[in-house]
């Protein structure tokens, strides 16, 4: 049995590795900072080890094994062209580099990503984001990464809680709604009670019975009810404020491509 065990271990075939993926750092421009640009740099390199497709070889991982500048000058490269940087990508046992810059425009920043095949000497994906804000860049980063790498889009983030929240605070507000009214309902009669009793005195019960009622019944719903609906309230606000934000057109998207026969529609509907 250990025998048959050993011979199914060594048939089974071994798990693909991954291809290697530079990152080279993101150059920056339009005022940017360089340290906001490494981190942004090691915030992408994080991003595409996550996404689980590629072996990612980063920035500080490529200054410990050689120096960029002299590697550069023994291969005879003066500048960031493609051949040069399929040299290094050659040189590193990696087949993709990712590159990229980021720039402020205004008061807004533009992150661009793209993806070179150093085996092919061409470009796998690129991607390009304009943020109102640094935290704008980074919540959407992996939408940006997954477009540039031309890996599949990640899931996007769970509304399942935001929904409850939202279901549970309306479901309260609507029964502290009907509360109220079933209390007011009551008041109302008792009132109707007592102004026929100004006609006819011999329909009025004690005095003691409808302060009864009051104390009882419809005070202590009203109460209920204002604090059901205050609280619904508070969660349907909650489940609002903690909706993620939209980060992909779930809209329709068409295009019109001209053809031989006139033209077509294309896209996602």
């Amino acid at each position: 049995m250990s025998a048959l065990l050993v011979l199914l271990l060594a048939a089974s075939p071994a798990p693909a590795e991954k291809p290697k993926l530079i990152v080279l750092p993101l150059s920056v421009a339009g005022g940017v900072e360089a340290g906001i640009g490494l981190a942004l740099t090691e915030a992408v390199a994080t991003e595409v080890a996550a996404h689980g497709f590629f072996q990612v070889i980063s920035s500080k991982d490529v200054q410990t094994l050689l120096n960029v500048e002299r590697e550069r000058e023994l291969m005879g490269c003066a500048d960031e062209s493609v051949s040069c940087v399929s040299e290094l990508a050659g040189a590193l046992g990696a087949r993709f580099v990712l590159s990229g810059s980021v720039a402020r425009l205004g008061d807004a920043y533009q992150l661009n990503l793209q993806t070179l095949d150093s085996l092919k000497a061409q470009p796998l994906g690129r991607s390009t984001l304009i943020g109102r804000d640094l935290g704008v860049l980074r919540e959407q980063l992996r939408y940006v990464v997954a477009e540039a790498t031309a890996t599949p889009l990640p899931a996007p983030p769970s509304r399942v809680l935001q929904f409850s929240l939202i279901g549970v605070g309306a479901a309260v507000v609507v029964g502290g709604a009907l509360a109220g009214l079933l209390a007011l309902s009551q008041e109302l009669a008792l009132q109707r009670e007592l102004q026929a009793g100004d006609a006819n005195p011999a329909v009025l019960r004690a005095r003691g019975d409808y302060q009864a009622e009051v104390e009882s019944f419809i005070r202590p719903v009203k109460t209920v009810s204002l604090v059901a609906m205050v609280v619904g309230a508070a969660l349907i606000i909650t489940g609002i404020v903690k909706m993620p934000a939209e980060s992909q057109a779930t809209g329709p998207q068409i295009s019109f491509v001209p053809s031989a026969a006139g033209g077509a529609l294309v896209g996602r509907f």
